[in-house]
């Protein structure tokens, strides 16, 4: 168990952001929005999802919608304390521990907001152990667990309540209602048991976060701290140049491709997330990880920031052995973001 400090969030921030992908917003406003919470001297604790009673009540707490609107629509904080206790009204039981849904980006550290505000323990796993665009996406779907009932949230103090007949009309049903509360929202969904919650997580991922977050902010040599990172995480890296970028829509995805000049040429297909990295020695695809950082500062770029003339590293990682079943790939493999599995 490990009680949550500034220095945790700080590493939990600079290291969720590396596991987004290119996806998952950038850490900035949570990262604020929990340190503030600590500065009010309130408290909550990291435990093991080994730690939680069987019969227990999980629930998640995450962001939904934009990253970008939150500049402008600054949350109020108390939108996790609206839909977690809806939830806990219909179930008719107080929250044991919340869970992440997506351990990497912002809502590495929404639940972690939360969980301050509310005294809530937060689980050291999550349902992606990266950044993907839908809420269907996540282990804990392939484990069976129903998206719904669902609460959601906006700054206002609105809430909704949904309940669905698959998690993917859950995912549609919450995308609509967050586009018409303006773009973002706070959600919780997957309500489960401490059982159903040691079968189907990616396990550790905060603390993975936090261990690549100590890394980057450490005093080495930049190329020392990813060399660290891919020895951690089992990944690669390799260093060059964005040379060209071309966007272009994939069906309902709006994304491109990115062609990067090094050791010999690359290239890189994104949607919401980097999804394909391939040259004459190497294909990496999803759900591996494949994140860019800038070569000086080696912060993470995202999708929509990715420019030619950008000095870069591509680093590599292996997902979660969960999304490498044949449920997994159905759910999150290259054919679900209309690209050959080849």
């Amino acid at each position: 168990m490990i009680k949550i400090s500034e220095d945790s969030v700080k590493k939990i921030a600079k290291g969720a952001e590396i596991l987004g992908s290119g996806g998952g917003g950038q850490t900035y406003i949570s990262e604020l929005m929990a340190l503030q919470t600590l500065k009010e001297n309130k408290t909550t604790h990291l435990i093991e999802a080994e730690r939680v009673p069987n019969n227990a009540l999980v629930l998640s707490v995450a962001m939904m919608g934009s990253p970008l609107i939150l500049k402008e629509k600054i949350p109020n904080g108390l939108e996790a304390k609206n839909v977690l206790k809806l939830l806990e009204n219909y179930f008719g039981e107080e929250t044991y521990a919340i869970v992440p849904i997506e351990g990497a980006g912002l809502n590495s550290l929404t639940p972690i907001v939360a969980g301050l505000n509310l005294g809530i323990p937060v689980v050291d796993a999550d349902g992606m152990g990266r950044a993907f665009p839908e809420l269907q996406m996540t282990t804990f779907h392939i484990s069976g667990i129903s998206i719904t009932p669902m609460a959601i949230s906006d700054e206002k103090g609105n809430t909704i309540f949904i309940d669905s007949i698959s998690n993917e009309y859950g995912e549609w049903f919450a995308r609509g209602v967050t586009r018409l509360m303006g773009g973002y929202s706070w959600i919780s969904c997957y309500a489960m048991t401490g059982k159903e919650l040691k079968r189907a997580a990616v396990k550790n991922t905060l603390s993975k976060a936090m261990e690549i977050g100590e890394i980057l902010l450490s005093e080495s040599p930049p190329e020392l701290k990813l060399e660290k990172i891919c020895e951690f995480t089992k990944g690669a890296m390799q260093k060059g140049k964005v040379e060209r970028v071309r966007r272009m829509k994939f069906g309902k995805f709006y994304g491109g491709e990115a062609e990067i000049m090094g050791e010999e040429k690359t290239k890189i297909i994104f949607q919401n997330e980097y999804l394909v990295m391939e040259n004459q020695s190497e294909r990496v695809s999803v759900p591996d990880i494949i994140t860019i950082v800038d070569s000086f500062t080696l912060r993470p770029i995202t999708t929509e920031e990715i420019r030619p003339g950008m000095n870069i590293y591509i680093l590599t990682m292996p997902s979660d052995k969960k999304w490498k079943t044949e449920k997994g790939l159905d759910v999150v493999g290259p054919k679900t973001f209309g690209l050959d599995e080849n």
